[in-house]
């Protein structure tokens, strides 16, 4: 039987070679253990640091771009208001209707015959409005393309009454007389206009 190389090492040999292995272990656990696992855990920090911080600039980003959406969407509200404030009676109410009805009838094939004055009375909406009477003539085509206009320039405005008479011998124009609620431009607003108008 042949005999290995370990068992041909001396007693003492084989001592200092188990001595080096030992020390060469414990000097590689502490490499591992101070060092390598160190920064082992020291990356995985990190990672989790960066996993965070990305999600906050996600998130930032999201609350950037609401933002700006928000902006938008109150220019948009505000041009609105702007405009529909500009659709309100203000002044003296039957000026202001003449006004109004003689410039939009002016852009229609129908004709004015006259304008009533009314007075203040209170919308399903609850809101202050003027109401005023209206008498035109006009075919059926235009009567009706006059009463839409007339919707769809004051759309905040609530007919009250409309009616459309005629006989054999108007030759195809007809009188109408349409009842209409116009919502009032409140005191505090109009004031409110007045101060930017002259600043």
């Amino acid at each position: 039987m042949k005999r290995g190389y370990w068992s041909k090492l001396s007693k003492d040999k084989q001592q200092k070679i188990v001595l080096i292995c030992i020390v060469t272990l414990i000097a590689l656990s502490g490499v591992v253990q101070f060092y390598v696992l160190k920064n082992w855990n020291a990356l995985v920090d990190t990672k989790k640091q960066i996993a965070k911080l990305d999600d906050q600039i996600q998130q930032a980003e999201r609350d950037a771009q609401q933002a700006a959406r928000d902006v938008a969407h109150r220019a948009e509200v505000k041009s609105f208001v702007e405009i529909q404030r500009a659709k309100m009676v203000s002044g003296d109410p039957f000026a202001w209707a003449v006004r109004e009805f003689s410039l939009l009838a002016e852009q229609e094939p129908v004709h004015i015959v006259g304008l009533h004055p009314g007075g203040k009375v209170e919308t399903k909406l609850g809101s202050p409005s003027y109401s005023t009477r209206i008498e035109f003539s006009g075919t059926y085509d235009e009567i009706g393309v006059y009463v839409r206009d007339l919707e769809n320039k004051f759309p905040t405005s609530e007919i009250q009454s409309f009616s459309v008479g005629g006989s054999r011998d108007d030759k195809g124009r007809h009188s109408a007389s349409l009842e209409i609620a116009l919502a009032v431009l409140p005191a505090h607003t109009s004031e409110e206009l007045g101060a930017k108008k002259t600043l």
